[in-house]
């Protein structure tokens, strides 16, 4: 089994926690080989890494990007700035032919994660000929499926887990039609990497069950109603009701993504899986009480609202009032020519 991981040093420590929680809860894979993409990671965290991975007895490689994002920082402005930490790194996926060029068949997934079940039927998992990766539908709020060069009736995916088959990207020449695309349609996106997937490859992507990526607003909204209420979602663009009852009780993968809550390796954090984390963010070779007690998000306004109104609202009413709330705010934010982000970045 081969899985990649794509950081920087500012999120090594992220990386390494996402990375035991694997190899800890998949011992029973007779080959577990990790590869990180590497955007100048310090040797200090290269040495952690490494001995989570002897701890286990796993291969861990590392794949200098840094060729490979100086060329995407000549196409596009726009970098991962999440949390105050600027990076495009996440850009590095883009060229996963290329910077591993042996491979046939990876699981990439983000580091801001925890892997809590079994890889293997999503690594074994079998695509019909016509797609080339495996991605879990994102709960964006539908309308900003308008401000992108795809049908809005196309499902929108979640570039932080993806199965892979590198052969058919290489095949395909994906990473050349993704260059050509931002160099000669458009270059800037605001979800950066994820939007350009899903605008360039949307067709060659199937999708694979929740349960593989469970985001956070799963947990804020919680109940089926709730998240498709607040994000316009529909079984055809999301999932049924069914599939989302068998994900909540038993994620394999948790994607502590967005902005929902305060992430749980904040000191401040205010996420419902924060005991979770917890246990396995102390039980690692990053933990260091001082650093994470500093630690701290300052989390907007906008960000503690919504907190309260998934304290006080009944879930089904909180999925009402924040989808007409997120309708709105994409709306001035990303769509027309006076749209915010537009005005900014295009």
């Amino acid at each position: 089994m081969n899985c990649v991981y794509a950081t920087d040093d500012n999120y090594a420590y992220l990386a390494g926690i996402s990375i035991e929680s694997l190899l800890k809860n998949n011992m029973e894979e007779s080959e577990i080989n990790i590869y990180i993409l590497d955007d100048e990671i310090s040797e200090n965290n290269k040495i952690r890494l490494n001995a989570i991975c002897d701890n286990y007895h796993r291969e861990i490689h590392y794949i200098n990007t840094k060729e490979f994002l100086s060329a995407i920082g000549q196409i596009t402005t726009v970098s991962y700035n999440s949390e105050n930490k600027i990076s495009y790194t996440a850009y590095a996926r883009l060229f996963i032919d290329r910077l591993l060029p042996l491979l046939e068949k990876v699981i990439y997934i983000d580091c801001d994660t925890l892997v809590v079940g079994k890889l293997h039927d999503l690594y074994e998992m079998k695509f019909p000929d016509e797609y080339a990766l495996g991605m879990v539908a994102d709960c964006t709020q539908r309308e900003y499926i308008k401000s992108l060069e795809v049908s809005e009736e196309a499902i929108y995916y979640n570039s932080g887990i993806m199965l892979i088959d590198i052969q058919k990207w290489r095949n395909c020449n994906f990473t050349d039609s993704v260059l050509k695309h931002m160099k000669e349609v458009r270059g800037n996106y605001p979800l950066v990497d994820q939007d350009i997937i899903n605008v360039c490859l949307n067709k060659y992507i199937y999708k694979i069950p929740l349960t593989y990526n469970v985001q956070s607003p799963n947990f804020m909204y919680y109940t089926y109603h709730s998240i498709c209420s607040a994000y316009g979602l529909s079984e055809k663009n999301y999932y049924s009701a069914v599939d989302h009852s068998v994900a909540m009780d038993n994620p394999t993968i948790i994607h502590f993504s967005g902005s929902s809550f305060i992430r749980p390796w904040y000191y401040n954090s205010n996420h419902p899986l924060k005991e979770l984390y917890m246990s396995y963010y102390k039980e690692s070779l990053f933990y260091n009480e001082d650093f994470y007690e500093q630690n701290k998000y300052n989390a907007p306004l906008s960000a503690t609202i919504r907190f309260i109104m998934y304290k006080v609202l009944p879930s089904n009413i909180n999925g009402v009032i924040s989808g007409l709330i997120l309708k709105r705010w994409i709306q001035k934010m990303y769509l027309g020519e006076n749209a915010l982000w537009n005005r900014k970045n295009l």
